[in-house]
């Protein structure tokens, strides 16, 4: 298996787990008023259980950081993790 990255589509408003030329997974948003909602995660399920989901989150965390945004997670998967992180308290919107 190819090392998986992770790109940033900003056209989409989408993060992509990328296995060579194919998209394993993906993470969806919205942007207003300078905060990035994130409305759904999906992984593949040859690919879960690998922290994929997290990575995707944690990539969009990092650009939420560079621009100076803040996040409100919507699906499940990003709301769950935000509620088990501490440390993303610091990006979060109450």
């Amino acid at each position: 298996m190819e090392k998986i990255i992770i790109i940033h589509s900003l056209d989409e408003n989408k993060f992509f787990a990328m296995n060579g030329e194919v998209k394993v997974g993906h993470l969806g948003y919205e942007l207003e008023d300078k905060i990035i909602y994130i409305n759904s995660t999906y992984v593949d399920p040859e690919y879960r259980n690998g922290f994929l989901g997290k990575r995707l989150v944690d990539q969009c965390i990092k650009y939420a950081i560079e621009e100076n945004f803040k996040i409100s997670p919507r699906c499940s998967f990003a709301v769950e993790l935000f509620r088990r992180i501490k440390k993303y308290d610091d990006v979060k919107v109450i």
